[in-house]
């Protein structure tokens, strides 16, 4: 079975309000996607206004912002650009983040722990899916 190719050119956008964080996701997915335009944001307000403007493929959100969290600007990009999907980032594993993320309607959950091993292979097939 082939694998359907990636829409392209995808636009991801990485939201968080570490430097650190937001250059490492970059570095990581720039190396394997290099045919997607990556966007950052330090704040779920900048996120939302780069979304109207930019209308990305895919957003990798930090759970804990400052300002507006990740919860609830998932739920406003879900509503305002629902054909972005949202991939909730976070430090934590918790089940309660886990739920809250899904039912503001996040595509899937990636903890920080494990970006280096998962977070490829789902925004791999989140851009399939939008084929």
């Amino acid at each position: 079975m082939q694998t359907p190719p990636l829409r392209a050119p995808a636009t991801i956008l990485i939201v968080d309000d570490h430097p650190a964080i937001r250059d490492a996701v970059m570095a990581l997915l720039d190396g394997v996607f290099p045919e997607c335009q990556l966007l950052v944001a330090e704040s779920a307000e900048v996120a939302l206004a780069l979304c109207a403007t930019a209308t990305p493929d895919v957003v990798i959100m930090d759970i804990s912002l400052p300002g507006m969290n990740g919860i609830e600007a998932t739920q406003h990009i879900r509503i305002q650009f629902p054909t972005t999907r949202v991939v909730m980032h976070s430090n934590s594993d918790m089940q309660v983040f886990r739920d809250e993320s899904a039912a503001a309607g996040a595509a899937a959950f990636v903890c920080k722990g494990r970006t280096s091993c998962e977070l490829v292979t789902v925004i791999s097939q989140l851009l399939r899916a939008t084929v």
